[in-house]
């Protein structure tokens, strides 16, 4: 309480309050980014708070799978958390003398932190949560007619082929009918991005542009497979002469 009562007394400046806080910092970083890998401790910790943590499937798998997104929803939570932290000081939040902990015992001036964290937490995510869908969406705009051919290098002087242009048109709507993200993905590699670029444009991993990509190449597969859809021969061996080539450039590479 000594500390507390010098932080407060210095207006929560100088190097005491900067030891202060860089302590706190460091005591809730790593139990609070594994947290979000356990969705059990994710819904102890946030408990208490006024804003009811609720996540989706695709959610928690988000926050399981990949580290830097808890990385970063880590560090947002424990600024949010620091933010408000002097004025709960200051007004007396902290008093373990009068709020003992689950064995009986005051709370540390650090666990106390960390529960704060916990408290604001469910705010924090869903505020990065609708950025992040935001992300998404700025780089998903629907593709017109027309694109994919361009892309696909069928445009020119000579009109588009008929089966050339009703196959783009087909995988075009295709395309327009995913989820943001996986839309997003797609408009980008139609764009030329690869897939490193891709994953630092929309904040992902590479590994998820790679899932985005396969599940429309599968799609795309099964409708051949069951004749629903026709590729044109031109095409075929355009899409031929791009493995032979990526197989070749692996081979060099090996």
């Amino acid at each position: 309480m000594d500390r507390v009562a010098d932080v407060v007394e210095a207006g929560f400046t100088g190097p005491v309050w900067r030891q202060m806080a860089d302590e706190l910092y460091a005591y809730a970083f790593t139990p609070l980014r594994a947290a979000m890998r356990r969705t059990d401790k994710l819904m102890d910790l946030t408990a208490k708070s006024k804003t009811p943590l609720s996540m989706t499937d695709k959610d928690r798998s988000t926050l399981y799978r990949s580290a830097p997104d808890r990385e970063h929803l880590t560090i947002l939570t424990i600024s949010v958390a620091m933010e408000t932290f002097p004025q709960r000081l200051k007004l007396g939040g902290y008093d373990p003398a009068h709020n003992r902990g689950k064995d009986g015992r005051p709370p540390r001036l650090t666990s106390y932190f960390y529960g704060r964290c916990g408290l604001v937490f469910p705010r924090v995510f869903y505020t990065w949560k609708s950025e992040r869908t935001d992300r998404f969406l700025l780089h998903a705009a629907g593709m017109g007619d027309g694109l994919l051919a361009h892309a696909l290098g069928q445009t020119g002087p000579e009109p588009v082929p008929e089966d050339v242009a009703d196959l783009c048109n087909t995988v075009t709507d295709i395309m327009n009918s995913l989820k943001p993200r996986d839309r997003a993905v797609w408009r980008l590699t139609v764009d030329g991005l690869t897939q490193n670029e891709i994953a630092d444009v929309l904040g992902i991993k590479a590994g998820d542009v790679e899932n985005a990509r396969y599940g429309l190449r599968n799609k795309i597969r099964q409708l051949r497979q069951s004749g629903e859809l026709h590729v044109p021969p031109s095409i075929q061996a355009e899409w031929a002469r791009g493995a032979r080539a990526k197989a070749k450039s692996r081979k060099k590479a090996a």
